[in-house]
């Protein structure tokens, strides 16, 4: 078996999409007897075609959700003409849709067997490649003519063989059940199923609701549009797994119920010092129950809303004149900060701090918190408040809503209660978040929804000098200029390029080595970390004096904040698993520990990957494991703003990782003095031009980049693409 399809393998065997998809496969007719079945007769259609239909599409839907799509669209105009070809003897004929379709439930076969459809080979991004590309009909030949030899070169298990086995059988019955058919035809089919549910204009309104008591696992909607230019009719079918549909439904609906809340505007005294859109910031959020505040990094979002939370002060001074020497706490003022993360939680809290510090107003900030931990999200996955069950605070204000997936979005705003602001800050331009959706784009983009939304867009962390704000604007632009960007790499002084070798299918030990050579290099960068390491090595932490606790790793946090490598996935030599294991021997050298020593060793920095509330504990959190015990034998990890460690029994390594190198996705919420971001072409499924902007935004100083130029100009050229029927359902609820 070739290394391409040894990486196949392994990734489908470690898709979870791909793991339920099959077990639907193997499932479906307990399905059918599960949803009690009764088509009348005259209704009845074929019932291989139907388990067949229901088994693709839920296949793909569960693919397209582990990808973090909500929804399948198909697309169909009515004079674009089909495509003919011969299968297995036989002239079909195949519109775009069907081959859409088909792609997507074959392509897993086909990349095991070397046969892509419309992917590139990985290690080819050299300049003018040329890559041949079997059509659909050619993929289709070879899946029906080797069917019996096709597993036989492939090291898989009798399970993995029975699962592709089943797949390829739903092909071969889908495309048996497409070809030399229409859209109108196959929309028959789909409306006459007893398992999808039919979203159509009777049933939309308060009708829709009944969607959601009924048992369908998949709803569907149908649009036709006409375009008056060329006089051509667009029709699209638009698939949701039934949870899907019902987290974007409720969400739509609760935020169309919060916006025709009615709210009392604060009391404010705007600084003359703000700009336009800044003032027109604040007032959206004081006038409105809901509003959204983007921009990129530096743009003020944190600022604006400082005004509202003077305000809360000035409110609450008015009502108790005779306390005025009495500190202000936002705990009376019924306000929470929150964020997906507990990283970006703290940053708020800090940047917020730091807004009120600087316009000399003296309020004590309560903790801002995860979203999870503000909704009562345990072990179960279910929130403790809802519609029924109300958060009791006056102002919901969240950070970094980009990192916002529809189902978290819909626990938040499903417990606001009547009367409260919910305000959304972020930049939309970053990724997306690890779950399913991307909210905050969505709404951004959601005609109902421009009134309260305001963009700012004037950055005060990067001047108009700035390269780093300038490499950000170039790449975050529509169309990519990427001589612009290069020359960006070239010149400014903030901004550096490395060539790295590209990783090959078989990795040569002369690359490696060289590689190896370079990450030697950055090594260096943490030195002034190792210094104080070293330091506390000589001088443990008193542990006894929590203050000195406190500012001990407040400034070895600051250190370590010096220098931070992003990289875009965990594999590979240019992924952070990699990179932390040299650098973990590196550090065990400096500081002249045993090699072989147990995992916990003094000076690691670890970060937190989920949230641990018995603990206090939550994803994204970064600590240091540092020697407490005169002997050397105890051990503690220590967090920022905690005045006390904890015991590294109490932390398994399934909860927990080494943090000198990191993912893109997990830097979200930081910011670093220099960032070097890691990337090659074994991580070209990863990329795209919003992952490489939030890396590079995560920098205040300086940004390198260690990739090969193919690969950069790639990735920078790559829009990420969320399908979402958000915006489908703010026209529904209508």
């Amino acid at each position: 078996m070739s290394n391409n399809q040894s990486r196949a393998a392994i990734s489908l065997q470690e898709s979870w999409a791909g793991n339920i998809s099959d077990y639907i496969l193997l499932r479906r007719q307990q399905t059918y007897l599960a949803y009690d079945i009764k088509a009348d007769k005259d209704k009845e259609i074929d019932g291989v075609v139907a388990s067949v239909l229901f088994s693709a599409l839920f296949t793909m839907l569960a693919t397209h959700l582990e990808e973090g799509h909500t929804v399948l669209t198909i697309e169909a105009e009515k004079h674009q003409l089909p495509l003919q070809g011969e299968v297995n003897g036989e002239v079909v004929t195949l519109y775009a849709w069907q081959q859409q379709l088909l792609e997507m439930l074959a392509t897993p076969i086909l990349t095991l067997i070397d046969t892509p459809i419309q992917t590139p080979a990985e290690d080819s991004f050299l300049e003018n490649d040329f890559i041949a590309e079997p059509s659909l009909f050619d993929s289709l030949n070879t899946l029906l003519s080797k069917r019996e030899q096709l597993w036989v070169s492939l090291a898989l298990s009798n399970h993995e063989k029975d699962n592709l086995v089943k797949r390829l059988d739903t092909v071969v019955t889908l495309f048996q059940a497409l070809k030399n058919t229409d859209l109108p035809s196959f929309i028959q089919l789909v409306h006459s199923h007893p398992l999808f549910a039919s979203l159509d204009a009777e049933s939309k309104g308060n009708n829709i609701n009944s969607l959601s008591k009924n048992n369908q696992p998949i709803i569907y909607q149908i649009q036709t549009l006409n375009s008056p230019n060329t006089n051509n009719i667009k029709t699209s079918l638009t698939f949701w797994l039934h949870r899907s549909w019902q987290a974007e439904f409720n969400l739509a609906k609760h935020i169309n119920n919060i916006l025709m809340q009615q709210v009392t505007p604060l009391p404010l005294s705007i600084p003359k010092s703000l700009h336009e859109k800044q003032v027109n910031a604040i007032n959206v959020a004081n006038n409105n129950a809901f509003s959204i505040i983007t921009g990129g990094p530096g743009t003020g979002k944190t600022y604006t809303v400082a005004q509202l939370v003077m305000a809360l002060q000035q409110a609450a001074e008015g009502r108790a004149n005779e306390h005025k020497n009495i500190k202000f706490s936002t705990d009376s003022a019924s306000l929470a900060l929150v964020a997906p993360t507990g990283k970006a939680a703290q940053r708020m809290q800090e940047s917020l701090q730091s807004a009120l510090d600087a316009a000399n107003v003296d309020i004590q900030l309560q903790e801002a918190k995860t979203i999870h931990r503000l909704l009562g999200i345990g072990r179960t996955g279910r929130p403790r408040y809802d519609a029924s069950n109300p958060l009791g605070e006056d102002i919901i204000i969240v950070d970094e809503a980009s990192m916002l997936g529809v189902e978290l979005a819909n626990y938040l705003v499903s417990a606001v209660k009547p009367g409260a602001r919910l305000i959304l800050l972020g930049d939309a331009n970053q990724l997306a978040a690890v779950d399913a959706g991307a909210v905050l784009s969505d709404l951004c983009r959601i005609p109902l929804l421009q009134p309260i939304h305001v963009q700012l867009t004037e950055s005060r962390r990067f001047d108009s000098d700035s390269g780093i704000g300038k490499l950000a604007y170039q790449i975050n632009k529509a169309e990519t200029n990427i001589d612009t960007i290069w020359q960006l790499l070239e010149q400014d002084k903030a901004l550096n390029f490395q060539y790295i070798n590209k990783s090959l299918t078989s990795i040569s030990h002369k690359n490696s080595l060289s590689n190896r050579r370079i990450i030697s290099k950055t090594s260096q960068k943490y030195q002034n970390y190792i210094v104080k390491i070293k330091k506390l090595l000589e001088n443990p932490i008193e542990k006894s004096v929590p203050e000195s606790v406190k500012d001990t790793i407040t400034s070895l946090m600051e250190t370590f904040n010096e220098f931070r490598i992003l990289c875009a996935g965990h594999n590979g030599e240019w992924g952070d698993h990699y990179i932390n294991n040299y650098l973990t021997q590196w550090h065990l050298t400096e500081l002249k520990l045993p090699l072989g020593q147990n995992t916990w060793f003094h000076g690691r920095p670890i970060m937190v990957l989920q949230n641990n509330y018995e603990l206090g504990l939550f994803n994204g959190d970064i600590g240091f494991c540092l020697q407490t015990g005169d002997d050397g034998g105890r051990m503690e990890v220590f967090f920022e703003n905690k005045k006390q460690g904890i015991a590294v029994n109490l932390l398994n390594e399934d909860m927990i990782a080494t943090a000198y190198a990191m993912t893109i996705h997990k830097s979200q919420g930081s910011e670093f003095d220099h960032v070097a971001i890691t990337f090659d072409n074994t991580h070209a499924k990863l990329l795209s031009k919003e992952l490489i902007y939030t890396a590079v935004t995560r920098a205040k100083e300086q940004v390198t980049i260690y990739s090969t130029k193919p690969t950069l100009e790639k990735a920078v050229q790559t829009p990420t693409e969320r399908y979402t029927g958000l915006t489908l359902q703010f026209s529904n609820i209508k």
